[in-house]
């Protein structure tokens, strides 16, 4: 099997993977991506629409400790302190950094555009490219990295697992789809930076790519998880037509819902803010409405649709061409998967507890806590991606490795289940049980069904195995996606209560004591552990 060496080894092109790649060669060091997909354009970044931060621009009464209140409120008690801290703090020089590199945000006249965003106490999200600032912040980092001859990138290809010597990783088990070989990739140290996992449900606002991977690997290599239950649904996004299915509706803030009563419900769930509450409260409003009867929901922009075409001009050109004329009728809406809150334990440095290994972006979790500011993707991917790659490249220095042969995956191609199937079930499994307001018959209940589809697993049929093929994709993407969603079932099994984006109905108050719920794999077992959050006298 070919081996290929690396200083930095970073899985995922995003704007974390991507951050993480450019600091790291700042430092000197070699870095190689890897990337699924096409390099920079396969992740959820280049769906996003603004930025939260701070600089130049911010509001007269912004300041960190503003801006740190808001994500603590937001996270429902389950914010990591010392990660919130570290985005508030390095926020400003990330984006300056971007900025110097040839970012420009989007400006009225001689100033920066600033946008309210729900959660935020104050304006603080910015954009570019005319509101398609994900887009920009990865033109920009893509510039960067292929220029930096220190910096090596494939794409096109799937990590099957992350290998270990000496308890501390060392490298990636990987296959290049375009010539179906498998390679072994050796590194000083390794960065997560796969996104998140909205593929386990059958609407989501993800990419496809978006199969839980860097949970999966993480866990298999004995990081820790944490949080896993915390899965935000974003509240608005548009259900019909099939084809923007998923597509989240960034102005809900400024519009009006209505269930099919013709009720503007939001004033039974959040009378002093209405359609500006945080994503949690409105998916569990409207999920509730629906599940009762009331649905289908309408969002209804026409009173702001100059607001709306001027601030977000993608979006309402997008539903436009589908057929939604938002200037004279409503959409139906619904919540979609969009986030993961949870993910792999890091600190902030963007280290997790295993030796060489870093997460950065959605693919790491405890910063969000029970539900993320809206906004502050962008602001994670580019802090924690940053620290990745800039704690790597350090590690780097320090470390001498040796790295074991590793055995490529053998499938046994004439079995009974085919992987896109299998897929299919693991949707059907947590969009039935592990939805926006769950039980715990239901969650029993997914957790059965996945255990199924790991027997499945185990009996697959695949046409040609020896040449690139769909359907090898699917049985890897399917490993990824059972690991995680057991992860996250298991998870919402453990917490007793309802905090953030898990609303469980046999358990619909609040404990007096928070907790994290940490997911380890031990010897091939699920281990979950409560573990006592921090008071929060810690957090000032």
């Amino acid at each position: 099997m070919e081996k290929i060496q690396t200083d930095v080894l970073v899985i995922g092109s995003g704007t974390a993977g991507l951050a993480a790649a450019t600091y790291a060669a700042l430092e000197d060091k070699q870095v190689l991506i890897l990337d699924k997909g096409a390099l920079g354009r396969s992740g959820s970044s280049t769906g996003a629409v603004q930025i939260a931060g701070l600089g130049d621009w911010s509001h007269e009464e912004d300041d960190t400790e503003r801006y740190l209140e808001d994500i603590y409120t937001s996270g429902r008690g389950l914010s990591n302190p010392n990660l919130a801290k570290t985005l508030v703090h390095d926020i400003d020089q990330r984006i300056q950094d971007l900025i110097d590199w040839g970012l420009k945000l989007d400006r009225e006249g001689d100033q920066v555009s600033v946008s309210h965003t729900s959660g935020h106490s104050l304006p603080r999200s910015v954009s570019a490219k005319k509101g398609k600032a994900g887009l920009g912040l990865l033109h920009t980092l893509r510039k960067k990295v292929t220029k930096d001859e220190r910096i090596t990138t494939l794409s096109d290809v799937m990590t099957i697992k992350l290998i270990k010597s000496d308890e501390r990783v060392v490298g990636a088990l990987v296959l290049e789809l375009s010539t179906n070989k498998f390679f072994l990739i050796q590194s000083k140290a390794t960065v997560l930076a796969t996104g998140g996992a909205g593929q386990l449900y059958p609407i989501t606002s993800n990419p496809v790519q978006s199969t839980g991977d860097g949970f999966s690997l993480g866990l298999q290599a004995g990081a820790t998880l944490i949080d896993m239950e915390q899965v935000q649904f974003y509240p608005v996004s548009i259900i019909e037509p099939q084809s923007i299915a998923g597509l989240c509706i960034s102005f809900y803030h400024n519009s009006k819902l209505f269930n099919n009563k013709g009720e503007r419900f939001m004033k039974y769930y959040a009378p002093d803010t209405l359609e500006d509450a945080t994503r949690d409260t409105l998916s569990i409003a409207i999920a509730t409405e629906i599940s009762e009867g009331r649905g289908p929901i309408w969002l209804d922009a026409t009173d702001v649709i100059d607001q709306v075409k001027k601030e977000f001009s993608h979006e309402y050109q997008l539903c436009l061409d589908r057929g939604v004329d938002l200037a004279n009728k409503r959409a139906q809406v619904g919540p979609a998967a969009h986030f993961m809150m949870g993910g792999v334990r890091i600190d902030a440095d963007a280290k997790t507890d295993v030796e060489g290994l870093f997460a950065a972006g959605e693919t790491a979790g405890g910063l969000h806590g029970g539900n993320r500011l809206g906004n502050n993707a962008l602001s994670e991917c580019l802090v924690f991606g940053a620290r990745a790659g800039m704690n790597a490249a350090k590690l780097v220095d320090d470390v001498t490795v040796s790295i074991l042969d590793a055995n490529p995956i053998r499938i046994n191609q004439y079995g009974n289940h085919r992987p896109f199937e299998i897929k299919q079930h693991i949707q059907h499994s947590m969009s039935s049980y592990v939805e926006v307001i769950r039980k715990n018959e239901g969650l029993r209940e997914a957790l059965n069904q996945l255990l199924n589809v790991r027997e499945q697993l185990e009996n697959v049929q695949i046409s040609n195995p020896d040449v690139y093929s769909r359907e090898i994709v699917d049985y890897i993407e399917a490993q990824h996606m059972v690991n995680t969603a057991e992860a996250i079932v298991r998870s919402a099994l453990e917490r007793q209560e309802s905090r953030g984006s898990h609303y469980n109905t046999d358990y619909p108050d609040l404990t007096s004591t928070i907790k994290h719920n940490l997911v380890r794999m031990k010897n091939h077992q699920f281990q979950v552990q409560p573990e006592e959050v921090e008071s929060s006298e810690t957090k000032r």
